[in-house]
């Protein structure tokens, strides 16, 4: 069968469709930023050709919970996501986002997660700026939460009047007919954690009404674990709205084996026909706003960044804390504002939860913290390489899936996470035998190998070419029936 002169043909590459089935030998040609043909391409003519002999050809991956909103704006080129092969993220996570912008005078200590562009002053700003500096990488966003009561209600840390709440839910639906494809919660912060059940229940509607969903981080991940899932899950019974668990641990020794039960419960709702995901990141510390009140309760903290003291940025607290000859709490208030990484969860419980046919993978990157966490740089080759390769937790082709096809289900991406002719040209050629993160606590910055090639809409993002322009789009939440169907060219 011949097609018009093909852009690209990706040839004797293992392809691994990103759909669950087993991987085939097969070539993939693209035009017009789309998969135009799969199959035997040797007698297909094309503009440019990649030898994929022995190495995987698989879609890009979908970063399914990113920060890096306002990076778009500041570091446009992205290396920490290309480098590993991620050609879509959502960001917007943990009830912060690029937009909306707060009233004068309100703040909230998690936007400083987001960089140092000044918000934006709705969804519709946020996305005609991106449009303009063209992204990168395709974007998918969510408002945040805690974004809409700094915008609605003066203050901030009360319970919203009945005009406010009102107000949420207009600014919220306006954020979804822009293109937002959801709204987040970061009920473990202020001002999100003062939120109750009506108030969320009442934004959920508005989502649900749109289609679009709520991803949680929820108000507890140590001792109140199960009951913050269970309070999550309560809000997508009562709505309908699909509810995606936002990086899913259970923190402190103490809690180490809870996720038997929290899972048990999403699998209890999604029995009852609730639309519940979740997503993890590899790596058994997790990363954040630096809280002083978590000083004393685990062992080991370490910043990523201070704005009083960045000289401290890749220390450990204790040991600042004894050279200042003070605790750890004092030590953490003179530091803040500032974020921190806390190692207080167990690997294998990360790998069990990794495991559920609904998690997916979310790197929680930091891109503006000065000594990030590794997962910025690392998440998506550490499944590979360790989880997928030496652990053998999962076939390569199940893990794809998690970071592929799935993700484009939840988020409603549609022509996303897979390959298959029609679909959009993100795709990642990787060496399954060395693909690896080196990103570590002590050197998070450094870019993973193995990745070889890495398109976004049919163009070369990764490695990086001379006069290479940003192919990235902007993506709406789409119906999955629009999804194009696999015709395997004869």
């Amino acid at each position: 069968m011949q097609h018009a002169d093909l852009d690209l043909i990706i040839e004797g590459g293992w392809l691994i469709d990103g759909l669950g089935g087993p991987r085939r030998r097969a070539d993939v040609g693209v035009k017009d930023e789309r998969v135009a043909a799969i199959g035997d391409l040797q007698g297909e003519r094309a503009a440019r050709r990649i030898d994929a002999s022995g190495k995987i050809v698989a879609p890009g991956f979908i970063d399914s919970h990113g920060h890096d909103d306002l990076m778009f704006v500041e570091k446009p080129g992205l290396p920490w996501k290309t480098s590993q092969g991620i050609t879509s993220v959502v960001v917007g996570n943990c009830g912060v986002s690029g937009a909306p912008a707060p009233l004068p005078g309100n703040t909230a200590a998690a936007l400083a997660l987001l960089g140092e562009t000044p918000l934006f002053a709705d969804m519709h700003a946020y996305f005609d700026t991106l449009r303009e500096q063209q992204p990168m990488i395709n974007v998918a966003a969510l408002v945040g939460h805690a974004n809409l009561r700094l915008a609605a209600m003066r203050d901030p840390s009360a319970t919203p009047t009945a005009s406010e709440q009102d107000a949420m839910q207009r600014m919220l639906d306006d954020a979804l007919s822009a293109g937002a494809v959801g709204f987040s919660t970061g009920l473990a912060y202020q001002p999100g954690g003062v939120a109750q059940q009506e108030e969320l229940d009442g934004l959920a509607r508005v989502a649900a009404a749109h289609g679009a969903l709520h991803t949680s981080h929820i108000r507890n991940e140590g001792d109140h674990v199960e009951a913050a899932v269970d309070e999550v899950l309560s809000v997508g019974r009562n709505t309908g709205c699909a509810t995606v668990l936002s990086h899913h641990k259970c923190m402190m020794p103490r809690n180490w084996g809870k996720s038997r039960a929290t899972l048990a419960n999403i699998d209890r709702a999604r029995a009852e026909g609730i639309d519940v995901a979740l997503d993890i990141y590899p790596y058994p510390g997790s990363s954040t706003i630096l809280i002083p009140e978590r000083a004393d309760s685990i062992d080991d903290i370490r910043i990523t960044w201070s704005v009083p003291h960045p000289e401290c940025s890749g220390e450990s607290l204790a040991d600042i804390a004894a050279r200042w000859g003070c605790g750890k709490e004092e030590a953490a208030q003179r530091l803040c504002p500032a974020g921190a990484i806390y190692f207080a969860m167990d690997e294998a419980e990360v790998q069990r939860i990794f495991q559920h046919e609904c998690c997916m993978v979310g790197s929680d990157g930091l891109p503006n913290d000065a000594h990030p966490h590794p997962r910025l740089w690392g998440s998506f080759t550490r499944v590979l390489g360790r989880y997928v390769r030496e652990a053998e937790l999962l076939t390569l082709e199940a893990a794809i899936a998690k970071m592929t096809a799935l993700p484009a289900r939840v988020f409603g991406l549609a022509g996303r996470g897979q390959i298959s002719v029609g679909a959009w040209a993100d795709i990642v050629v990787f060496d399954a035998d060395t693909v690896s993160d080196r990103a570590t606590w002590d050197t998070p910055t450094l870019p993973s190998v193995g990745v070889e090639h890495v398109l976004v809409n049919g163009q070369q993002v990764y490695p990086e070419t001379p006069g290479m322009t940003r192919p990235g789009k902007i993506l709406r939440r789409q119906a999955a029936h629009n999804t194009p169907k696999e015709i395997t060219p004869s």
